[in-house]
């Protein structure tokens, strides 16, 4: 039995897609930089650039959840769904330049790997405030290098509909842990009102989308039971 692997087919549309999403990626990490030097002149360029890449991935995945939701309100966002693979993967990789630059900076210097340094540092999974949230956040990361591994049509077609299906919903669990993540370690550090807003803000948000999705899903069954 052989498999087929066929590339990405580039077009027009993915092009520009892709042109304004790094375009988008780069402007946001150069406004946050700047401003955080402006704002933190005590904070270093490592913390700036950890900062930025860590709030960037938070609002990408944001984005990402509430794309499908958008569409069924306004069709105007249906160009955003058509290459919502292309998002998650560059979440993926904004995610993955925070870890590494979070673990070189707090984790690179031990007696031990950086990695093993990660999990056994902080066994404090008893207490609130000293919480191991670097854990949480390296949970997180692994789920979403899954997605990203099997984003492309290859492993829809191969692993079926179903099972790609289960693996792309553990986007939910990627996204609790991320939250998580942030309460037990940013705002616990820095008691930051406008980050502590602006997560609640997307929390109710994704929530009422998730809500509001699985009530519509729900009225659909009921009706085509009823029909038939």
């Amino acid at each position: 039995m052989s498999v087929q692997y066929q590339a990405v087919g580039w077009n027009r549309q993915k092009r520009i897609y892709d042109a304004v999403l790094v375009g988008g990626v780069l402007a946001y990490l150069t406004l946050f930089v700047g401003l955080g030097a402006f704002l933190y002149p005590s904070a270093t360029a490592i913390t700036l650039r950890i900062r930025a890449f860590g709030t960037l991935a938070l609002v990408l995945l944001h984005v990402t959840l509430c794309i499908g939701p958008l569409c069924r309100l306004d069709r105007r966002f249906l160009p955003l769904l058509y290459n919502r693979r292309h998002l998650g993967v560059t979440m993926f990789l904004v995610a993955l330049v925070h870890s590494v630059l979070s673990i070189n900076q707090f984790h690179a210097r031990g007696d031990v790997t950086p990695l093993v340094s990660l999990f056994v540092s902080n066994t404090r999974y008893g207490s609130l405030a000293q919480f191991p949230f670097q854990a949480l956040g390296f949970t997180a990361l692994s789920i979403l290098f899954l997605m990203a591994a099997t984003s492309h049509d290859f492993w829809l077609h191969n692993l079926s509909p179903c099972v790609w299906k289960r693996i792309h919903m553990m986007v939910y669990v990627a996204y609790a842990l991320l939250v998580a993540h942030v309460v037990l370690g940013a705002l616990q550090a820095d008691r930051n009102v406008t980050l502590a807003v602006l997560l609640g803000m997307g929390l109710v948000l994704v929530a009422h989308f998730i809500f509001w999705q699985e009530r519509k899903s729900g009225a659909s069954i009921t009706i085509f039971v009823e029909r038939n």
